[in-house]
């Protein structure tokens, strides 16, 4: 396929649409089965340019009006639809709004589960179109809900997306000039929102919903399907479409759910059954990784737990939910939903969420696993959110000193070294109660939330304390010494802690007295380049002062 999506491309490119359009009209569509050619045209669909997208859905339409609809097969429209609903780049201007319009139509029930779970997906695509100042595209698309509006209206949604639906539907409605089509519209509208209404009373409770999608891609993209595609594009589709599904899941969660935070995530690894214990670590990377956002941006000190996952049969996918007020929901699902921008990813005030997805991302590369996770809350803006995979952060590049780097989640930013004593002592005196520690740290030296935050941090890469904020064997072992002692033991933690290692290894030091303070900014931005420069540059003020006070009781 890479051959025919190159060709029509290099048509494209010369300024040839005709011979693009000739060229993709050659592929013998098969609508009656699911078979390689329907594959191939998927392939365009999902990976080609916009223009070429726009060509093969013209194509594709004219092939439909042809056919008769009740011979057409649901495998095949689920995967067109679902192929080019898996971008994410479909400008609102561009013809293929209008064009796809032809393929949704044969869509013969949207209760059935593998249409009912594309529903949120389409539903923002529509809702896009309909906003679109071009009338002939908003015009066609409340066409479309018009006419085809009696069976759309089955698919499952949540009350606030059919309020922002109503609004703008009659915005476009009140602009149709035509007053017999506007008259004709509003009555084919009014049955959308009466059936759609009628669908919120009896909640959608076909249990398939959370399982068949993703049994039907692993059919049609089977390991020998996936082995014979010598160009590797058949993976690129079906890795799309996954994280279509699994945005489609998490917006399930909340239309079927409560509401909160809801989160998909989809697991890949290099052994075909994964043991349950790698998928329980990977949640609790995750619930780490939300609570640290959470922890840092929102001062949700405490999150509740996820809920107890539903696993979906068959699949490493699991969807869970995190019982909180909308407003909290939304500003943790706004900062997640960043991530999958380039430009948000860029920006300073962002460093920290960017950084914590950044470690998450490393720590599930160690075991070789792929990770999509997408969320989902009742706000019309984020109902509907494209998924972020561990496959968006290339890896990161080795420092100048091969193979010495370190997490921007093992580099500390806790100045004062006399606090990290008074965190380990809170530790010892109440080893089982995390938010006395929080409460009696912030009374004693007087700092902010994020400060403690910082400080919970530290002793955790000096080895205080584990990821649960209990204390440590090391902990206990370090409250016995005295005052001077004490600085000298928490010497030794750091020289073993991650960031302390490779300070050392990067000077090529052989004492701890021959790692310069200076060179604290300089070690950063080489072995930590997730960090920003300014980021760097005061977690490197944490090093030298720490190193400073070390290299005086050394």
């Amino acid at each position: 396929m890479i051959t025919t999506l190159t060709k029509v491309q290099q048509f494209l490119d010369s300024g040839d649409s005709d011979g693009a359009r000739g060229d993709v009209a050659k592929i013998s569509v098969n609508l009656t089965k699911l078979d390689a050619s329907v594959r191939d045209f998927a392939t365009l669909l999902a990976l080609g340019s916009q223009e070429v997208l726009e060509i093969c859905l013209g194509v594709l339409g004219r092939e439909l009006i042809k056919r008769d609809s009740a011979k057409v097969n649901n495998d095949v429209i689920w995967l067109l639809l679902a192929s080019v609903l898996s971008r994410h780049n479909i400008t609102s201007d561009s013809s293929s709004r209008i064009s796809i319009v032809s393929l949704i139509s044969c869509v013969k029930d949207w209760e059935l589960p593998i249409f009912a779970l594309l529903s949120p997906a389409l539903d923002s695509f529509l809702k896009v179109s309909l906003f679109e100042e071009n009338s002939l595209i908003s015009e066609q698309t409340l066409d479309f809900i018009s006419t085809w509006g009696e069976n759309y209206a089955k698919a499952p949604r949540t009350r606030n997306q059919l309020k922002e639906f109503k609004s703008l539907t009659q915005s476009v409605l009140d602009k149709v000039d035509d007053l017999d089509i506007q008259e004709e519209w509003k009555e084919g509208i009014g049955t959308f929102f009466q059936i759609a209404g009628q669908q919120q009373d009896n909640k959608y409770s076909d249990q398939r919903i959370w399982s068949d999608a993703s049994n039907l891609l692993k059919k049609i993209y089977s390991p020998a399907v996936l082995n014979a595609d010598t160009g590797a594009n058949y993976y690129k589709v079906q890795d799309n479409i996954w994280r279509l599904i699994t945005s489609c899941l998490a917006a399930m969660r909340t239309i079927l759910g409560d509401n909160g935070l809801s989160v998909a995530v989809r697991i890949d690894g290099p052994e075909e059954n994964l043991p349950w214990s790698v998928v329980a670590s990977v949640i609790d990377q995750l619930e780490k990784l939300v609570q640290e956002i959470a922890d840092a941006t929102f001062n949700i000190t405490k999150l509740p737990t996820f809920s107890p996952p539903q696993a979906i049969p068959g699949s490493w996918t699991t969807v869970l939910h995190i019982d909180l007020s909308s407003n909290q929901s939304n500003l943790l699902a706004t900062a997640i939903k960043s991530l999958h921008s380039i430009e948000d990813n860029k920006n300073e005030s962002n460093s920290f969420v960017v950084n914590s997805w950044q470690d998450c991302v490393a720590k599930l590369k160690e075991n070789e696993l792929r990770v999509n996770l997408a969320v989902s809350t009742n706000s019309p803006e984020l109902y509907f959110v494209n998924s972020i995979s561990t496959e968006d952060i290339p890896k990161v590049e080795e420092s100048v000193q091969q193979n010495i780097r370190v997490l921007s989640y093992d580099v500390p930013q806790a100045d004062k070294l006399e606090r990290v004593l008074n965190f380990a002592s809170l530790l010892i005196e109440y080893p089982s109660s995390p938010s006395i520690v929080r409460q009696k740290f912030l009374e004693i030296n007087g700092t902010t939330e994020r400060q403690f935050l910082y400080y919970r941090k530290a002793v955790e890469i000096l080895g205080l304390a584990d990821d649960r904020e209990q204390p440590t064997t090391t902990c206990y072992m370090l409250n016995r010494f005295q005052n001077e002692a004490k600085i000298k033991f928490l010497a030794y933690q750091f020289i073993s802690s991650k960031v302390g290692s490779a300070w050392f290894n990067w000077q090529n030091a052989n004492d701890l007295s021959d790692i310069q303070p200076d060179s604290a900014t300089q070690f950063l931005l080489e072995v930590c380049p997730s960090l920003a420069e300014e980021t760097a540059k005061r977690r490197a003020k944490t090093l030298k002062s720490w190193l400073n006070i070390f290299l005086q009781h050394w």
